[in-house]
């Protein structure tokens, strides 16, 4: 089994053998992050749901290709920015996940459709 160190290496060999990291500036790895989510918010824009209804029952092998490109691509460049910033995906990934379990408690969220500040998002409105 590949685990996530192996896939940000492979990253980083990637863009090392084609010399690309000249190119990758943590501004456009971010906008280009973005630019790819984006890619994948447009197979859904005016769709209803049985669009996500016929993805889900396998009947459109098509699209849900078109989405598993784009979710690679935002992958691709989320491994590039952790490669270029020199920190480990996978910690920082359980680091979040952790702040996430205790901000979403299971107790107080559980079949609730919430939105709980981040500590983080609190802090920024200091700053300006």
């Amino acid at each position: 089994m590949t685990d996530i160190k192996e896939l940000q290496e492979i990253t980083k060999e990637f863009i090392d053998k084609r010399d690309w990291r000249k190119f990758h500036t943590i501004k456009d790895l971010a906008m280009n992050c973005s630019i790819e989510s984006s890619e994948l918010m447009e197979i859904f824009l005016w769709r209803n749901s049985e669009f996500e209804n016929n993805i889900l029952a396998g009947k459109d092998k098509d699209s849900l290709e078109m989405i598993k490109n784009e979710v690679s691509d935002i992958l691709f460049s989320c491994f590039a920015i952790a490669d270029h910033l020199k920190f480990n995906l996978e910690d920082a990934y359980r680091q979040k996940m952790s702040e996430l379990d205790k901000r979403y408690d299971v107790k107080n969220v559980k079949g609730k459709l919430v939105k709980i500040p981040s500590p983080d998002n609190m802090k920024k409105d200091d700053h300006n």
